[in-house]
């Protein structure tokens, strides 16, 4: 999120849609999703098995089919199960699938297994799915294929397709310069996206880009919300490593560069956190943390973040910051751009403690580690935790003590960063 003008009124415990006060679970969970470690080595006992090729189907947006015609000296293919789930970033990873009973045709022994989005469960188009079978024959021998990789493609119209070694852009019913403009912004934060974090994300981030609204729609059969009245709506997923956006109206020029330097580059730094963050266990992390670090990444601004906190320190209402009592600022409620551009202050004073990016880089890898928030930001700085709230105050002007304010109830910590943007 970016522009003041959005607002959060709820929140939920995994990853957070916000603009125009609504707030989804990304990936709405169906009845057959269930967690599972990632697929080893072929499982195989006494039978022998063999295995026709995997024939995969697109029918976007209404789903896909899988197919495969295997065999077992055990005997006739009893039952077979297909498992798909967004491409594996790290080894050893625990995720949430999705499985679907394969159909078995007893002439021919093809098994299919088919998927179509629901009122609980959708997936846009592009994204990578990863998938393997599950096979038993009627002796009871068991078989477990190596994963496979496909794309969900959209075959119902024309995508333009950009590449670079930062990302993978498609878009559809837009000019080819905003693919281009959203490559040259993920080309300028390269850099620092690994001075940070020590690495590259393992995979290159799919950016999908609609200039349709009805063609967005197509997809969003868990979305409730179908206004049409923002310049820029989108959800980023974490599962898939995709952010998809549809920009539409007037001025497209300026949405085109909102999106590339602003709202692309935003969102990459939510894909990094929960890259090298979801394994934390503690969920000590506030909103404003994550969302300061991912608007830090912005290359534009849509206004001037530091100077409206530095407003708010002459004015003496800039909020604790570290402080239990209130949480710190918030990302929701009547001013949910607070904790946003407050966050964003405080990486900015990162920087300055040693000219680079180098305790920001100690901070995030303590918190890989799970260390405690507070003792990854001590241990970083060289600060307790007084001394970091007094530094950062008088920094932007602000008096050293924080104004009392009246403690308010404040949800428990997002256990992954949000993620998703609108615009209005």
């Amino acid at each position: 999120m970016r522009r003041p003008a959005v607002f959060i009124v709820t929140a939920c415990l995994v990853l957070v849609l916000s603009g125009l006060g609504i707030l989804v679970r990304l990936t709405p969970a169906s009845a057959n999703q269930q967690p599972v470690e990632p697929p080893g080595r072929p499982a195989q006992d006494s039978a022998q098995w063999t295995l026709g090729e995997t024939v995969f189907e697109s029918h976007y947006p209404d789903g896909f089919t899988f197919r495969i015609t295997p065999s077992s000296t055990g005997g006739a293919i009893a039952r077979a199960r297909l498992v798909w789930y967004g491409p594996a970033q790290r080894a050893n990873q625990t995720r949430y699938v999705n499985a679907e009973e394969g159909e078995i045709d007893p002439e021919t022994g093809t098994i299919t297994a088919s998927w179509a989005p629901s009122a609980t469960e959708m997936v846009p188009p592009w994204v990578q799915i990863q998938y393997h079978w599950e096979l038993r024959d009627e002796s009871g021998s068991v078989y477990e294929t190596e994963p496979g990789l496909v794309e969900y493609e959209d075959n119902t119209r024309d995508w333009q397709r950009v590449e670079s070694e930062d990302a993978i852009v498609f878009s559809s019913d837009l000019s080819g310069d905003v693919a281009e403009l959203v490559l040259d912004a993920m080309a300028q934060r390269h850099d620092t996206y690994r001075e940070v974090w020590g690495a590259a994300l393992p995979y290159r981030p799919r950016v999908i880009l609609f200039g349709d609204y009805d063609a967005w729609l197509e997809w969003r059969t868990a979305d409730t919300n179908t206004s049409d009245t923002s310049v820029v709506v989108g959800q980023t997923y974490d599962q898939w490593g995709a952010i998809v956006q549809v920009l539409f109206g007037r001025d497209l020029d300026s949405a085109y560069s909102d999106l590339a330097y602003g709202t692309v580059v935003h969102e990459v730094e939510h894909l990094y956190q929960n890259e090298f963050l979801s394994g934390r266990r503690l969920y000590d992390v506030p909103g404003w943390f994550y969302e300061g670090d991912a608007t830090f990444f912005e290359v534009n601004q849509s206004y001037d973040y530091e100077g409206r906190v530095r407003d708010m320190a002459a004015l003496d209402t800039l909020p604790p910051l570290l402080a239990s009592v209130v949480g710190g600022p918030r990302i929701d409620g009547d001013n949910p751009r607070d904790g946003y551009d407050i966050g964003y202050s405080f990486f900015v004073w990162l920087r300055t403690l040693r000219g680079d990016l180098s305790v920001h880089r100690e901070v995030m890898a303590s918190l890989a580690e799970n260390v405690p928030f507070i003792d990854a930001l001590e241990g970083a700085t060289g600060m307790t935790q007084d001394e970091i709230e007094r530094a950062w105050r008088q920094w932007l002007g602000a008096s050293e003590a924080a104004p009392t304010l009246i403690p308010t109830w404040t949800p428990p910590p997002f256990p992954e960063p949000p993620t998703p943007m609108q615009f209005g």
